[in-house]
């Protein structure tokens, strides 16, 4: 009996990737999306709009919608208390953000940040919307609320412009 040593380590390649694929989708995550606005799906944290958050901005259940800031030709803008993200557990969760570009001209602002940060003002997260970049390993205690902060600075000179975005969150829920 001949054996193709080829094919049998085709089937046993294929067959390690699909176990892989498998224990990795068995894996239970919960997301949270901010687009121009954003998002949550189950588990313990949720999100609720702050004192600074652009009017019309509403939480529906897992997404924050409508957080359209408006910024006047060549001012810099600090929306200090537009968001809180509770957490309702006792326990603490870990987790990650991921900002992306959804429309717009991001060279039209030199800053378009998002920044979290705890109740006594200590810097969890700086993340450059702008660039769409991502931030992982964060941590929110049990029963802590952090705060967000939009920092958007237009370019000297430029009269309209706009930038639409999508903040994802995401963590495990154990």
């Amino acid at each position: 009996m001949n054996v193709n040593y080829k094919k049998c380590l085709k089937i046993v390649t294929l067959v390690i990737t699909a176990v892989l694929i498998g224990s990795v989708s068995a894996a239970t995550y919960s997301y949270m999306y901010i687009q121009g606005g954003g998002s949550i799906t189950s588990g313990g944290l949720s999100w609720a709009t702050g004192e600074d958050a652009p009017a019309g901005a509403t939480v529906v259940g897992a997404y924050v919608t409508n957080m359209n800031f408006s910024i006047p030709v060549d001012s810099d803008m600090n929306f200090t208390d537009s968001l809180h993200l509770i957490n309702a557990d006792t326990s603490p969760h870990t987790f990650g953000i991921e900002s992306t570009v959804t429309a717009g001209n991001a060279s039209k602002f030199s800053a378009f940040d998002m920044v979290i940060y705890q109740s006594g003002g200590a810097r969890v997260a700086k993340i450059s919307i702008k660039s769409g970049e991502s931030a992982t390993g964060l941590t929110i205690q049990g029963s802590e609320t952090l705060y967000i902060r939009f920092e958007i600075k237009p370019l000297l000179g430029e009269t309209s412009g706009y930038l639409a975005f999508t903040v994802k969150l995401t963590y495990e829920v154990a």
